[in-house]
């Protein structure tokens, strides 16, 4: 029979291997809510996302879990009775910038113009409107979620002519 310690002496013995983190991937971000059925319905309705997949733990009453998918980007919404945390959305896009941890989801649009007028239509108001930032690259549009969560839309400066942008 061979053992755990004469497998890893085979493994060495043929040499380095592949780095595993070399092969990981984004797969999804949580976000955490006291409104689960509220939130759901936004990324529906405003962003076109379906529902995946729901579930509870029995270990953990009241929590209520679902993926959300579109494009084959998912977030997992994490409805809990009690906030876990102390830390609230930031109050304005300025101050979401200028702090430390995770600040916002981006998505990559082929046209942040079109997405902010989509948007507009289906009653989501611009934080940020469509505004081209040269040194980055890119155009970008910022977004509010139900829970104040800020989203933002990009699309490379190389995707409109000189005129649009």
């Amino acid at each position: 029979m061979t053992t755990l310690t004469d497998a890893k002496a085979a493994a060495q013995a043929q040499g380095p291997r592949p780095d595993p983190l070399a092969q990981i991937r984004a797969e999804h971000v949580m976000i955490s809510t006291g409104d689960y059925a509220g939130t759901i319905a936004w990324y529906r309705e405003k962003l076109g996302f379906r529902v995946k997949h729901e579930w509870t733990v029995p270990k953990f009453p009241g929590v209520q879990l679902a993926y959300i998918e579109l494009n084959g980007f998912v977030i997992e919404v994490v409805g809990t009775p009690n906030a876990f945390q102390e830390r609230k959305a930031p109050p304005d896009l300025e101050t979401a910038l200028s702090d430390r941890g995770f600040g916002h989801l981006a998505f990559l649009a082929a046209d942040v113009d079109a997405v902010a007028e989509e948007l507009s239509r289906r009653g989501v108001e611009a934080v940020l409107p469509p505004t081209s930032f040269p040194d980055a690259g890119r155009r970008v549009l910022f977004v509010q979620d139900n829970n104040g969560n800020f989203i933002e839309f990009v699309t490379p400066l190389s995707a409109y002519s000189e005129e649009d942008a």
